[in-house]
Order: C-alpha cells, then sequence, then structure tokens
C-alpha cells in the first residue's frame, strides 16, 4: 500500500519531546514515592480546614513556550503542548505527568494528574479506593463511609479528539497553570483529582497546526485539512468509544474502566458558528433507558453550575436543551454514562481555526431541537449579539466550565463521590432482579470469529464474561461448554445491556399530530445483529459452571480446527471472518489457494461453507491460526488464486472518514491494497495496475469535483474530474471490478451510464460537532410521517447465498444503514442481486428507527451488475461501517476475491 502523506514536521521535534519528557517523568517519580495511605483521621473536612499549599514558580505557556498562546492565529504544537506538560511535575508538588502509550503515528498519549501534593502522594491509595466504590461488591456500608469521607472526587477532563476543534488542546495547558497557581483552585483541590488528557488525538493536533501553520498568510488560511486528522478514522473517533478499534480509544478506555473509574467524565468540544457560542448541558431527549437517572441529574446539576459561572463572567451566548441527547451510544462522553459516570458535553461556536472571525447578529440561527430561533428564551437568556469571535474566546469559555466544574465538585465532593459508589450498587441490584438476569453467547456459532470479537468487545468496555466449564441449561434450553455467560448483576451492566439488547428510539412527536422527533445522531446499534452473532437473553436466574474471561482468545469459542480429513490441505470455512485475514496473508506469501464451488466436506461429520478458501499447498502460520476448517486429502473443485487481486482503494483529498475505515478494515485483514488519488485516476490506464477498485462512500459531487480551487493548493483540488470518471468507467469495460459504496452509486447512474434507480432518504445527515440542522430539514418527499428515515440503524435483507459474493453468509443478514441508499436493478440488462430488503416493510428494522419503510420494501440492498468485459457491485449500504458491521464484511472480501480481473491480467 502507498504510504498516507504527512504534513512536515520540525527536524528534532521528536527527540526534544522525548528527552523533555524523560527529564520530567522522572523528577514526578521522585516526587511521588511515598504511597503511604491517608489516615482514618484524614477526612475531607480537615483538608479543607488546612491553607492552601504555597504557589511555587510555574512558568507560563507563554513564559516556557515563547508563543502568545490563544492570541489569534497562533497555535502551540503537540511537541510544544508536551514540552509544557513536562515541566510542571519539577515545578510543582500538585502534577504528575504519565504517558499512556504511542498514538497511531508514535507520538505520546499524555495524563496529567493535578491534585494536592498531599494527594498526589498517596495517589494509589486513591486509586485502590476508587475502584473500590467503583465495583462496590463486597463493600460494608460502615466501610463505603469511610471511604466516602476520606475520598477526594475524581474527574477527567479530555480535550482536542476532534483536531480541528483545536481550542481545548491550548487551553488545557492555561487550566494546568491556573490550577497550581491560583489560591482558590488550589484549595479546591484538596477534594479533587483531575485527570487531564490535553489532547484525545495527538497525531491530529499536530497534522491541523502543520497545516494551519502553512496556510497563514495565504489565500488557504484556516481551510480544510486534505486529508483525515486521524490515521483511519477522523472525526469518527468520537465514534469508536464501545468498539475501541483505534489505539488511542483503547488507551484511555483502560485508564477509565480499568485504572482510574472518574466519577465525572468531560469531553470539550467546538461546533459550528452560526447559532450559540457555547452549548452545554442540560441535553435534550430522550433518554436512553440504560442511563441512571442519577446520571442525568448530575449532568443537569454541572451543567447549570458551569452556566452560572460563565454568566457571572459575562460571557453571552451560552445555551442549553439544544441539539445534543442523551440516546446514543459510542461516544466519548455517551459510553461513561454506561459506566456510573457523569458523562458531560461542551460545544463551542468555531473559529477558521486560530483565524478569527466577525459576525452580524442577523446572520446567526437557532436549532430545531431547543432553540427554534436566534432569540433570548429560558434556555438561552444572554444571546451573544455578533461582533469579532476569536481562539481566546473559545477558550476563555472553556477554562470557565472547566474550573466551576473543579470548584462544584470540591464544594459538593461527598455528594458525588457517594452517588458513584450508589450507581454501581443500583446496576448490580438491577442485574440480581433479572429481566435480564444474563445473556448467553452460545459456543456454537456459524461465524466464531466474530462472537470472539463481541467477547473482546464486551472485556474491552470493562464488563465481565464468564465461560461455562461444562454443558447447563438455561430458560429451558441446553448450552455447550465453551459458552459464554454475561450475568447482569455487575457494575457495568448498562454498557453490556445496551450493547446486546435492542434499540426502540421513543416515538415523540414534536407536538401533538405534528412530525415525529428524529435521532441526533445514530439510532440502533445492537451489536450482535451487526456481528451476525447469536447471542440470548434470559429473564431468570440459573446456574452454569464458569470461570471468568480474563484475557481474550479466539479459541476458546467452539470451532472444528481439530476436525481433519487426514489430508494434506488446510481448508478454512468462508463462514468464519477470522480465515478471510488467514487466507488473504496466506496469497501474500505466495500459497495458492482455491476456493470451493460447493460444501467441503472434513472429518467427524463437519462440513465447510460454499466459498471456502483450501491452501494448495501446507502453510504453518495459516496452521497455527486455529479457525472454522479442517483438512482434506483432495482438492475440492473450485477456482484457484495464485496471488491477491490487486487493490486500488480510491483517496479523495476530502477527508473521507469512509474511506479511513475501508483502510481500517483492510489492514486488520491483511487486504493489500494501493491508496489511488485524483490524480493517478486522471491520468487514466488504471487496468493495467488494478483488478479492484473500491470507492467508499461518498456523495458524487465530492468524487467528481473535491475541494474547491479556493480551498487549498492546486495539488489537492478539482476531484476526479471527467477524466477521473471516464477511466473509471474504462478500467470497468476493459475487466475490472468496481466497487461503490453506499452513495458512491452514483457514479454508476451517472458517469457510467448504468441504468440504476437509487432510493435515497430526502433528508441530511446530521452529527455531532456539525450542527445537524440538516438532519431535519425536508427537502422533498412524501409527508414527513412517510420519509424514508434512517439515521443510523440496523436493518434486515435476505440474501442470495448462492453467489461467490455472498458465500459464507446467512440467508438473513443484518445491514448498517445510515441514510443510505436502496437500489432498483429491475432496468439494468444482466444485474445480479445480492441481497434485497423484506417485501414487508415492518419487518426491514431490527433496531434503531426508521421511517417510510414502505419505499425500501422488497428492494435490492447490494447488487452485482456487468459493464463491458468488467462489473460493478454496488453496495446501497457501507459494508465495513465504521468497523463495526461484522456480518457484511464477508461481501466486501469475496467481491474482492471472486474477482475475475485478478485471472485476466493484461501483459505488462
Amino acid at each position: 500500500m502507498s504510504p498516507r502523506p504527512t504534513p512536515a514536521r520540525r527536524p528534532g521535534a521528536a527527540r526534544v519531546l522525548t528527552t523533555a519528557l524523560t527529564s520530567a517523568l522522572t523528577t514526578a517519580a521522585a516526587a511521588c514515592v511515598s504511597l503511604a495511605a491517608l489516615p482514618d483521621g484524614a477526612t475531607a473536612q480537615a483538608r479543607r480546614a488546612a491553607p492552601a499549599p504555597r504557589a511555587t514558580s510555574v512558568a507560563t505557556p507563554k513564559a516556557l513556550l515563547g508563543l502568545d498562546v490563544g492570541a489569534d492565529r497562533v497555535l502551540a504544537d503537540w511537541g510544544q503542548i508536551t514540552r509544557y506538560f513536562a515541566s510542571l511535575p519539577g515545578a510543582s508538588p500538585m502534577v504528575k505527568v504519565d504517558t499512556l502509550g504511542r498514538t497511531t503515528q508514535g507520538l505520546p498519549l499524555i495524563v496529567a494528574t493535578i491534585s494536592s501534593p498531599e494527594n498526589i502522594r498517596n495517589l494509589a491509595t486513591i486509586r485502590q479506593r476508587q475502584a473500590r466504590l467503583a465495583d462496590p461488591r463486597g463493600l460494608s456500608a460502615e466501610e463505603q463511609a469511610r471511604i466516602v469521607a476520606q475520598q477526594p472526587a475524581v474527574v477527567m477532563i479530555t480535550c482536542n479528539i476532534h483536531a480541528t476543534e483545536i481550542a481545548s488542546s491550548q487551553m488545557a495547558m492555561e487550566l494546568a497553570h491556573r490550577l497550581v497557581t491560583n489560591d482558590t483552585l488550589r484549595r479546591s483541590l484538596d477534594d479533587v483529582v483531575l485527570l487531564l488528557v490535553p489532547s484525545l488525538n495527538p497525531d491530529g493536533q499536530q497534522m491541523v497546526t502543520d497545516w494551519y501553520r502553512r496556510g497563514v498568510g495565504t489565500p488557504y488560511e484556516g481551510g480544510p485539512l486534505p486529508w483525515l486528522y486521524h490515521a483511519y478514522v477522523g472525526h469518527d473517533n468520537n465514534r469508536d468509544w464501545y468498539m475501541a478499534t483505534q489505539v488511542e480509544t483503547r488507551l484511555v478506555t483502560d485508564l477509565l474502566y480499568r485504572r482510574w473509574f472518574p466519577a465525572v467524565f468531560y469531553d470539550v468540544h467546538q461546533q459550528g458558528n452560526e447559532g450559540m457560542r457555547l452549548s452545554i448541558p442540560p441535553h435534550v431527549d430522550p433518554i436512553n433507558p440504560n442511563v441512571d437517572p442519577l446520571i442525568v441529574r448530575g449532568i443537569n446539576h454541572i451543567g447549570m453550575e458551569m452556566a452560572l459561572a460563565l454568566e457571572e463572567r459575562g460571557k453571552t451566548g451560552v445555551g442549553d436543551g439544544v441539539t445534543y441527547d442523551l440516546w446514543w451510544h459510542g461516544g466519548a462522553r455517551s459510553t461513561p454514562t454506561r459506566h456510573n459516570m457523569v458523562g458531560l458535553l461542551t460545544e463551542a461556536a468555531s473559529v477558521r481555526i486560530a483565524t478569527p472571525i466577525t459576525q452580524k447578529v442577523e446572520d446567526l440561527r437557532g436549532h430545531p431541537r431547543g432553540l427554534p430561533r436566534y432569540e433570548q428564551k429560558v434556555n438561552f437568556p444572554s444571546p451573544w449579539m455578533g461582533g469579532t469571535w476569536r481562539l481566546r474566546d473559545i477558550m476563555d469559555y472553556e477554562l470557565i466550565a472547566a474550573e466551576a466544574l473543579v470548584r462544584m465538585l470540591s464544594q459538593q465532593r461527598d455528594q458525588y463521590v457517594r452517588n458513584f459508589a450508589q450507581l454501581g450498587r443500583k446496576q448490580i441490584a438491577a442485574g440480581e432482579a433479572g429481566g435480564p438476569w444474563a445473556y448467553v453467547i452460545p459456543a456454537t456459532q456459524r461465524d466464531p470469529g466474530a462472537a470472539a470479537r463481541l467477547v473482546e468487545v464486551l472485556r474491552i468496555g470493562g464488563v465481565e464474561v464468564e465461560r461455562a466449564t461444562a454443558a447447563f441449561q438455561a430458560n429451558g434450553k441446553s448450552y455447550p461448554a465453551g459458552s459464554h455467560v454475561v450475568k447482569m448483576a455487575q457494575p457495568y451492566r448498562a454498557h453490556a445491556k445496551d450493547l446486546l439488547e435492542v434499540q426502540r428510539f421513543p416515538k415523540m412527536e414534536r407536538f401533538p399530530g405534528g412530525p415525529q422527533e428524529r435521532p441526533y445522531d445514530v439510532a440502533g446499534w445492537t451489536l450482535p445483529f451487526q456481528f451476525g452473532v447469536a447471542v440470548d437473553e434470559v429473564a431468570q436466574r440459573f446456574d452454569a459452571p464458569t470461570s471468568m474471561v480474563r484475557e481474550i482468545d479466539v479459541t476458546t469459542l467452539r470451532d472444528r480446527c481439530g476436525a481433519t480429513g487426514g489430508g494434506q490441505y488446510r481448508v478454512l470455512d468462508s463462514r468464519d471472518t477470522r480465515s478471510y485475514a488467514i487466507a488473504m496473508a496466506a496469497l501474500a506469501r505466495g500459497v495458492p489457494m482455491r476456493i470451493a464451488q460447493a460444501p467441503v466436506a472434513l472429518g467427524g461429520g463437519a462440513t465447510a461453507a460454499a466459498g471456502s478458501f483450501v491452501l494448495e499447498r501446507a502453510d504453518d502460520a495459516a496452521t497455527r491460526a486455529c479457525t472454522e476448517g479442517g483438512t482434506v486429502a483432495t482438492l475440492p473443485a473450485g477456482r484457484t488464486l495464485r496471488a491477491a487481486p490487486r487493490v486500488g482503494l480510491y483517496k479523495p483529498w476530502t477527508g473521507n472518514m469512509d474511506e479511513g475505515w475501508t483502510r481500517w478494515v483492510f489492514d486488520q485483514h491483511k487486504v493489500a491494497y494501493t491508496s489511488v488519488t485524483d490524480s493517478i485516476m486522471r491520468a487514466g490506464n488504471l487496468r493495467a495496475r488494478y483488478d479492484v477498485l473500491v470507492v467508499s462512500d461518498m456523495a458524487l459531487r465530492e468524487a467528481e469535483r473535491g475541494l474547491a480551487a479556493s480551498a487549498a493548493p492546486a495539488q489537492y483540488t478539482g476531484g476526479l474530474g471527467a477524466a477521473g470518471t471516464a477511466a473509471l468507467k474504462a478500467f470497468v469495460e476493459a475487466g475490472g471490478t468496481l466497487l461503490l459504496f453506499d452513495r458512491a452509486s452514483e457514479l454508476a447512474s451517472g458517469p457510467l451510464g448504468i441504468p440504476v434507480r437509487r432510493i435515497t432518504p430526502n433528508v441530511g445527515r446530521g452529527g455531532e460537532g456539525g450542527g445537524g440542522a440538516d438532519a431535519d430539514t425536508v427537502r422533498v418527499g412524501a409527508p414527513v410521517r412517510e420519509q424514508l428515515y434512517a439515521p443510523g440503524s440496523v436493518l434486515r435483507t435476505l440474501v442470495d447465498t448462492s453467489s461467490p459474493i455472498t458465500a459464507g453468509m446467512s440467508d438473513t443478514t443484518a445491514v448498517y444503514f445510515t441514510n443510505s441508499t436502496t437500489l432498483d436493478v429491475s432496468g439494468v440488462p444482466g444485474a445480479r442481486v445480492l441481497s434485497r430488503y423484506p417485501a414487508r416493510g415492518e419487518d426491514i428494522l431490527m433496531s434503531g428507527f426508521l421511517t417510510g419503510a414502505s419505499q425500501i420494501a422488497g428492494k435490492t440492498a447490494a447488487a452485482e451488475v456487468p459493464l463491458g468485459q468488467g462489473r460493478v457491485v454496488m453496495f446501497g449500504f457501507r459494508p465495513q461501517y465504521r468497523g463495526q458491521s461484522i456480518a457484511t464484511f464477508k461481501m466486501l472480501f469475496n467481491a474482492i476475491l471472486s474477482s475475475p480481473a485478478a485471472d485476466a491480467r493484461p501483459a505488462t
């Protein structure tokens, strides 16, 4: 694969950063040798009675870095930010800085622990106590009361997950400085331990800063970055918090649910700039039923404290109860709410990175959810009246909100510490009461690899999973040894339940008889459906001999690796998602592979599905990778691949997240590919270089036009253009295979001239950080109640399993539909329907929210269409959606491996 472009770095930045961090962390470690427990009598009240410690000489960010942090057009990059934080432990006994690990691109991801000197000396004890409160099983009321009396409130503040929302990465330095130099805040830290993450996305912070500096003083100042600001997922890094596919998410998830267990979590964001200056809690309806009311009250309480502090400081344009809801799961602030933590979000109006903007009040607007017009309301009492809006303004608003949080937690420490333990107890009691009492993942699965991944996702999120050591019965059903049991009587019940159960977005009319309120973000995500894994909900208690799953071992799920036919040819079952990575890797090593036309009989009565992979020579690596299958003595009938198809993945200069997710899925499953940019496409002669081209979800306009000439330097603008789309058509006509995801299918109905009819929702796509107003704006079509709309839901499809593209799949498979595309290929000669939606609209929705189902009932979800000597495979949905729609991964991999182009490459 071709390397992704990265902006230039300052020479020696990594060396300087490493040296500074090493020196400072050594100093911090020396300062924290004493880990003696606080004496029983050292209550929070006693700590508050003591005078605040004297401030030491702590440099301001400006003094240390020589930058006027927060000034117009001035940004500190990640090396400078970490240099500043590395200086703090040596200057103040109130700070400890740790590196959680390395990011995707190798930068340090750091956390600064800030508290009183006494608390810093006793962090180990404080952390142990916090763990006891997080899991209060076995904790007596008396012991809990003693811990509550002594324990500081633990809060985590995370900044800059979205790299272009950069103000908080700058604010974090000022917040740290004020916390250790301001007497009032220093006294507050007697009762608070703050875990401060200056950036959840250091790679993106550095990319955006480098690109912005490059553009200052040019027509492109403050313009868009032409690539994703996270190597794989860009803005979707805030949609990764239950899957934890990315290294940064995993590092912070481990800190949250295994190491520190903060009672409060605050994620600092920016949003569009056409409305209010800062959006704070409370949020809008609905509330997910798995979010405890005590958490909702805490969110509202803290939000109002922030609002009061901002109003006292004369900060206008602050509103609550607008845009953002408490329904969806998977965000940095929403996932902690399923872990008994008060999860907070603020969203500040953005500038052009660090370039100020000027706005007139008449150009500002409200939002359909909570502020229909930009005017004074109870939830928006002091509108911002326009003027110049700066990076400094954003930082000031964020700083006031963060300081208000610290002060309030100090003043109400005992309440938030006590409630944290109470929330865990409530979850355990709810699980004991049943309904459900447990979920069971049977050992026998169609796709054991997907089942293993489900167990892994649960464990990453801190959920306890047990493995049956012998057969047992539950709810009248027998389960074999090796089945997994997720009992609900555990602290993180809400998280497990929300991932395993079906979501039904509630009906909420804006007014009686009026339009239905629509979800702010995704509406359904049920992982067993997305993964294609059988999971049973059991309402009542049962007995089963089990052992706790400590680490994830994919071999713990029952498979047929031991079943053999006594032969020399290794068989990889196409039903097991793991088989595809093993097969791709074997092809890369030069191992020829037969793709079986029919089911393959194995030893012991076992059978591998049609489309299974049979390695035509011994391969130790494949043998070691235990997966569904066995061995056979003779090669079955089928097609032989001697090398992997040459795959090109279109990479537009628009920072396309779906392209990033496609790269991630390819990398995880060993699919060799090359990134293909606009200039390569426009140059043509694609068939000589590729067998398969993949275009991820993107609008036709994005593909054809790309970035505007006014937005970026010329090498990043213009899109495919007419030359690129003509080259795509020539590629297919010359025998290539073209894969199109979701909206990219418009390339087929447009430039490629295929007479496919596309059925699309007639409303835009909303989303956090982007305002989301279009999600409520009807463009064309039927009355609101009948419009096709499903903003992230799990839908049922019926699959033609006789196609090589659908090998290994179930005849009923869930797809993830995000206001996606439905196809009608009835007028396309030679078209083959691969999957379709059920004929009855009421049978389509599996989890989430769907209106207008009748418009897609019986219509095509995926199809294969001939064009010249080649073919176009259109997926109306995204088969690799955010790395979680495992049930449809096989269609993507099979479409690549079944490409006839690989068997008929042109001579070179």
